[in-house]
Parts: structure tokens; sequence; C-alpha cells
């Protein structure tokens, strides 16, 4: 289960599980050029840049729409959208995009500075029920659209068509960033009337953008198809794929598919027995990628027994990280170069692990001094629990004024790392008194139930993986800060808002770096998610593919441009 955290500032929620369409990359009868990309998750169905939350939507995303700018393999930002990097005041609090001319959304309506304007007014709008509201919140005049009788978002000028000036109220460490990379919807798609979102939500299904794809077909239980956008300035040598096959494949199957040609590519892998035996096929080909993610628990902050911070500790000593990455990510066999690609690690804190700024405290390539780290020690586990008032019953369960340390966990389908982390769990958390209760759900119920806030009282624990879309830490605002949208832990602490506030209103990453060590160091103490691995991602695909360079937040679905098929 992927969840993509948009950055918000001031993410799909892109979650990386081993991801796992129907010509393949043969030629079909009118010739077109087919890539057939296998994903063992069922996408929503949510195609909307304003309101999409799954990393497998987030793939639909990447090939119908554009953002002014867009992240390479390298990790860098470049023009899309906009025909240069923008203008950056010295105060920090002005932003100047100039655009590209003669761009058309796939509807053939024209690009202007008007459709940057409008996306970021819906994700203003006092009606907007999406996940991305806080993207905006540092505009001048959002507080007075969002909350007053503002007819107009006024922190955003449009001087002339091609132009777009974003106002801040406040300096912010990721603007660039996060302005350039929303994508862009056409104010023409649907008649925009303040406070009346809900048509635009409903219509989710139908998207509309300026990018080199667009949406033919979807079936939530066998995937989606797309064609070349025929409004789009093709250049030469550029998007040699004609058809793009999204595929719903079983995840015991998706290997086998692919060497029989009826899969081109599995993106994003990460289980070693597939990327060995792949790597051992000369029709097959492996790259690698450090990914902008973790394998990650969430602890339910706000209901039930993981509320007390004394449980959530406990549960993550009682955690053999170590020995869980040493085994699931151990090669039986496989070639020789592949060998020396390892795949996990242990990270020491939940955080982007790519960030820029603070990166080396996640993976352990720098200490951070402070940090509380969570070694596997059933003993200090059991401790925190009894100095916490968490008694041993007579069946061995713990209780406290009559509430016994139950613990429910939400966790998706057809996901290979469950299979050897559940029974870990089990046993080192029966251990110190623990009852797990654990429910299997589809990866798509999983995000319902934590993200509603009537359900909070259904869940203890789920676990997903995270992929963030930057490198900047403000990712961390999006899943820390009190209310925030996207902190689905609910965790609320004013000092680690204070922290996760003060790194993102500024233009110094130096300060920057200060504070978001800090809330590091808070962060970790609280525990209100918890990292279990984090890894490289392994591309799978045939020899017939060439061109795709990927790296920690450029995905397949960001680099098709220079993807060839024979």
């Amino acid at each position: 289960m992927i969840m993509k955290i948009k950055k918000a500032g001031a993410l799909s929620l892109s979650l990386l599980l081993g991801l796992s369409g129907c010509a393949s990359g043969t030629q079909s009868e009118s010739n077109e050029k087919t890539l057939t990309v296998g994903t063992s998750q069922e996408m929503s169905g949510v195609f909307s840049p304003l309101y999409y939350l799954s990393g497998f939507d987030g793939d639909v995303i990447n090939l119908i729409y554009q953002g002014m700018l867009k992240y390479d393999a390298n990790s860098e930002l470049n023009p899309d959208l906009a025909k240069e990097m923008p203008i950056v005041s010295e105060d920090g609090k002005t932003v100047t995009f100039k655009l590209k001319k003669g761009v058309k959304f796939s509807d053939g309506t024209k690009f202007t500075s008007s459709d940057v304007k409008y996306t970021f007014t819906v994700l203003s709008d006092p009606s907007y029920t999406g996940y991305l509201s806080t993207v905006p919140s540092n505009i001048e005049g959002y507080e007075d659209y969002y909350s007053g009788d503002a007819k107009e978002l006024t922190g955003i000028e449009t001087p002339d068509d091609y132009t777009v000036v974003f106002h801040l109220s406040s300096p912010m460490i990721d603007a660039v960033s996060t302005l350039g990379t929303q994508p862009i919807c056409s104010d023409e798609q649907f008649d925009y009337e303040k406070g009346h979102t809900k048509k635009i939500e409903k219509k989710s299904g139908e998207p509309i953008g300026t990018g080199a794809y667009k949406l033919k077909s979807f079936d939530k239980s066998k995937g989606a198809t797309f064609v070349k956008n025929d409004k789009f300035d093709f250049k030469d040598g550029e998007y040699d794929v004609d058809r793009i096959i999204i595929k719903k494949t079983d995840s015991s199957t998706e290997l086998s598919e692919l060497k029989k040609g009826n899969l081109d590519l599995i993106p994003a892998n990460i289980e070693q027995s597939k990327i060995g035996q792949a790597s051992l096929d000369k029709d097959l080909k492996v790259s690698s990628y450090k990914t902008a993610g973790e394998g990650f628990l969430g602890f339910n902050c706000a209901s039930g027994t993981t509320a007390d911070q004394a449980v959530r500790q406990a549960l993550a000593y009682a955690i053999d990280r170590e020995s869980f990455v040493d085994n699931f990510f151990k090669y039986d066999k496989a070639s020789d170069e592949v060998k020396k690609d390892l795949i996990g690690y242990v990270p020491e804190v939940y955080w982007n692990p790519v960030s820029k700024l603070v990166g080396s405290y996640v993976t352990g390539d720098e200490t951070l001094d402070g940090l509380t780290v969570y070694r596997y020690d059933l003993e200090k586990a059991k401790q925190i629990l009894e100095d916490a008032g968490w008694t041993v019953g007579s069946d061995g369960i713990r209780e406290k004024d009559g509430q016994k340390l139950e613990v429910k966990f939400l966790v998706s389908v057809d996901v290979p790392a469950l299979e050897t982390l559940i029974p870990m769990f089990k046993k080192s958390w029966s251990e110190i008194g623990v009852d797990l209760k654990q429910s299997s759900v589809d990866y798509n119920t999983v995000l319902s139930t934590i993200s509603d806030d009537a359900q909070v009282d259904d869940w203890s624990i789920y676990f997903v993986s995270s992929s963030y879309q930057g490198v900047i830490d403000t990712d961390s605002n999006t899943t820390l800060a009190t209310k925030n949208p996207y902190n689905f832990s609910r965790i609320q602490d004013e000092e680690l808002d204070n922290d996760l506030k003060a790194g993102l209103n500024t233009s110094s990453e130096e300060e920057s770096k200060e504070y978001y060590s800090k809330a590091m160091i808070r962060e970790n103490e609280l525990v209100p998610y918890f990292p279990l691995y984090g890894t490289k991602a392994f591309n799978l695909y045939s020899k017939r593919v060439s061109g795709l360079t990927t790296g920690p937040v450029c995905i397949w679905s960001q680099a098709m441009k220079d993807v060839k098929i024979k």
C-alpha cells in the first residue's frame, strides 16, 4: 500500500510495497507501441489532482496532468508548464512564474494563468473536502477566502495570461516546490462558484489535463488504459509509447506475467525473490533507485489503547525490525550485480529519508543527539507498560482501569511484507501482554477508514508505506501538524507544532534544519508513527523497454518522456 504525501507546507499520500498490463510491448495492428504496467493494488478511480489520495491513483495524475515544475530522476526541479524557474523575492514572500504559451488541455481549451489561480482557489474554498487544503494556506488572502466573505483569493495575481505571482503571508522553505509541483486543472471544465465544490468532486473520475496522455478507459478490478493526448506538443524523440495500460495483477503471478510478455514493467518492487529472479532472466532488466519512503505503522493517538504514549513506545520497542530487514530483504538467488545492491535498512525515525537537510538522520548515516532510538528490547517494553499502570492479568493480557490492552490492527490484503511482519508482531506483542486483533481489508478501505473521524474508534494501528513528493522536510508538517488532514494518527502536540511551523516558515536552510531536527526528536518521543523499514525500489522490466530513468521523487509515471519500447 502506498500513501503519497503531498507537500502541504504551511503530499499520494505518493505510500512502497512491491507494486506490482492485454497487449504488451509488442505492436498492435494499428502499429501502436504499448507499455503494460502491472499493479497489485486497485486504483480507486479518484483521478483528480484536487482529490486523489492513493499513490496508485497518483500514477494516473502523473500521466494526465502537469504542474508548473517537475522533479527529475536526480530530484532537481525543472520547468514543466512554466517556461523557466520562478523568481523569488529577497524576503521570500513573492514567487513569480512565467508560463509556456500554446499549451492546451486535452479538451482543446487553452492553458493560461487563470487555470493556475483556479486550481489554488478551489483548494482554498470553504466547501472543499479533499486533503490538500493546507497547500494554499500560506497565500495572502487565504483566511479571508476560506473563512470570510472575500470573493477572490487575493494573494494570487495574474497580470497577464502567462504570468502568475504568488504573494505569501510569510516565507516558506518549500514555496517553490509546493506551488510549482501542484498539478493544474482547467478552469473551463466546471462552472466554479465559491462554496460549491461538490460538483467538482463528483466528477473526479473525469480527468482533463495538459499532460502527454489522456484516460481512455478504467475498470476498478482490471485497471486503466491511456492514449496520447493529441493536443500535447510532442517533440521528436519524446514519448515514444503510444498507449499505456496499468493492469491489475495478482502479486503472486506478476513476475510470471512479466516473463510471459503479458507485462512490460513491474515498478517500485521491493520483494527480494522477484528482484533476484528477474536479475537472472536474460530477457529481463532490473534497475534500482533510492526511495523517498518508509514502510511504517500509524498509531491512533486519539482513541483506544494506543492513545497512551506508553503503549505506543512499548509496541515500538517490541518490534524486531533488524531481524525483519535482515530476513525479508535477503536475496536467495540473484545476479552478482544485484546482490551488491542492498534493498532495505532500519530507519532511525519516521521522516523523509531523502530530505536534503536531515535525511542522513533517518538512515542513520548521521547521529542526531537526543533522538530516542527504538532498538528491540522486550524487557524495556514490559517496564514501560508496568510504569504506566498496565498490569498483567490472569489471562496474560495487560489491563488498566478495567480496560484490556487490545490493539486493533488494520491491514491491507495482498501485501507480501505483512506475511512476515504480522507473525512477528503477534509473537513479540503477546510476550509483553498485548492482545492483537487483526482486520484485513482492501487497500482503499484502509485509506477511507483511517481518514474518517467517524471511524476513529475502529482501529488502533494501520500499516502503509509512504512516498514523499519532494526533498524538503515540510512533508512532516503534513502528517504531524495538529488537525492537518493528512495527520491520520491525530497526534496533537504544541511543542511539535511550533517546531514544524518554525521549520517551514523561513527561507534559511540552516534555520529550517535546526527546527526540523527538534521536531524529529519530539516526534520520535511521541511515536505517532513508527518506521519499520526503508528501501531501495527496483523496476523489473522487459528488455524491449529502454530509457526508463527513475529516482526518489520521479517514479515511472513521471518518467515516460524518454521511455522507448521495441
